[in-house]
């Protein structure tokens, strides 16, 4: 296949090579899709953002792949179709996918008997229980066949039903409906329509750096912008020897989890020595502002790396009223120190809303291991929840955070997160490396 790649998120050389070595011209273009040159029509399939390109379904080798202007076709060539829908699973910016047959046309005169022979094999494998309803759905995109749209799924209809036992017709409410989509490429037969996670594509509204804390909340956070298109990196906040490695362990596991939806499957993980800091504010300012006065320093700190690293907002987990530092006079407050913009993708969400995307996303279990986080030192029985900022100011300056602030910024160590290479602090490791 003739298979362009645009450039728009920073395609590697082995990328293309991996596509090359499948047996397609690949040829490599700096624009975005829709700004593809004309001279560039011959092209027989285009990979715009990612989507496949850096995807795991690269790992079988018999998949073989067709691009049109309105779908993109999976041929499996014997590959379990479970192990490819598995991965599918995980494709952001995917809306929906079909497993589908395809009729084998000898000619337009024998192709209803094709399909209805086609649709009963379907129909069979995946009939909902022993007596069900069925209806007939055509998609004609190739106008050139002599029948309508109706007169095809009429025929096909009148064919099918006797040859399948228990099953009778409900066009308005059916159990199973069986669709038959003519393209000029092919028929395609299937039986249902597979929700994809939508949104859109990693990393096409730009880069984000979410504060991730390792609780159940921001990694659900984070999932949730990626599905916005965000391409992800993270802050975490180590306060040694008051936070264990297993703690920030735990973070790199989350991080693992949720790197199989990005584009490039990589999160970059910033970690910042807060125990300084941490130490002065518990130290010099009245408990009662503990928390907040330690928001406000995350924010600072964040704020920076996101003017260093070229990040467009950052992000957090904060759900509103769920705890002190989230209500809306706190958040108000730390927002203070910062003209980045703050994405709250939870901020409305329900605890139990929150968990149960966590479960989806294979976070939960990870969140839940009991090891502490920063946000756990030093926590005053009854912090304020509605601060005053002229008052948070004043204990601020009792404090002297600009030094410590600033020697935790020039510390920071990087880890390089995916699955391919899992990262294990306890050992050394090659993606490891101070900012």
């Amino acid at each position: 296949m003739n298979l362009l790649v645009t450039g728009a998120f920073n395609c590697r050389e082995a990328d293309l090579q991996v596509l090359s070595d499948m047996g397609n011209n690949v040829i490599f273009h700096q624009m975005e899709s829709e700004d593809l040159p004309c001279s560039y029509s011959w092209v027989e399939g285009v990979i715009c953002n990612g989507l496949f390109l850096h995807h795991p379904i690269e790992k079988f080798e018999n998949l073989k792949y067709f691009n049109t202007d309105y779908r993109f076709y999976i041929y499996l060539n014997g590959t379990d179709h479970n192990l490819v829908l598995n991965e599918l699973n995980t494709v952001v910016g995917l809306y929906s996918y079909s497993l589908c047959r395809k009729v084998k046309e000898v000619n337009k005169e024998n192709v209803i008997l094709d399909i209805v022979s086609t649709a009963i094999e379907i129909i069979e494998e995946n009939r909902p229980k022993n007596e069900f309803t069925f209806k007939v759905e055509t998609h004609r995109g190739d106008k050139s066949f002599p029948l309508t749209s109706i007169q095809i799924s009429q025929q096909v209809a009148k064919l099918v039903l006797p040859k399948i036992e228990g099953m009778r017709v409900d066009v308005h409410n059916p159990e199973l409906t069986l669709n038959i989509d003519f393209r000029s490429e092919g028929i395609y037969v299937y039986t249902n329509s597979i929700k994809g996670l939508g949104g859109y594509p990693s990393g096409i509204a730009g880069k984000g750096l979410v504060m991730m804390s390792g609780g159940i909340d921001s990694p659900v956070a984070s999932y949730l912008a990626i599905r916005k298109g965000v391409l992800l990196s993270a802050i975490h906040f180590a306060s040694p020897p008051y936070t264990s490695d297993m703690a920030l362990q735990k973070v790199i596991d989350l991080l693992e989890q949720l790197s199989i939806y990005q584009t490039n499957q990589n999160i970059k993980l910033y970690v910042v020595p807060f125990t300084e800091v941490q130490t002065l504010i518990h130290e010099k300012a009245n408990p009662i502002y503990m928390v907040t006065l330690m928001r406000r320093a995350m924010y600072k700190i964040a704020s920076k790396l996101c003017e260093k690293e070229g990040y467009q907002c950052i992000i957090n987990g904060e759900s509103i009223g769920q705890v002190a530092s989230q209500t809306l006079e706190s958040i108000k407050v730390v927002n203070d120190v910062t003209n980045m913009p703050i994405i709250r993708p939870v901020a409305t969400y329900d605890k139990e809303e929150i968990i149960d995307i966590a479960r989806k996303i294979k976070t939960y279990e990870i969140s839940v291991r009991p090891y502490e986080d920063c946000c756990t030192v030093f926590v005053p029985e009854h912090p304020i929840i509605k601060p005053k900022l002229d008052l948070i100011i004043e204990e601020e300056n009792k404090c002297n955070l600009d030094i410590p602030i600033e020697t935790a910024i020039d510390n920071i160590k990087v880890y390089n997160i995916n699955k391919k290479n899992k990262v294990n602090i306890f050992e050394e490791n090659e993606d490891v490396f101070d900012i």
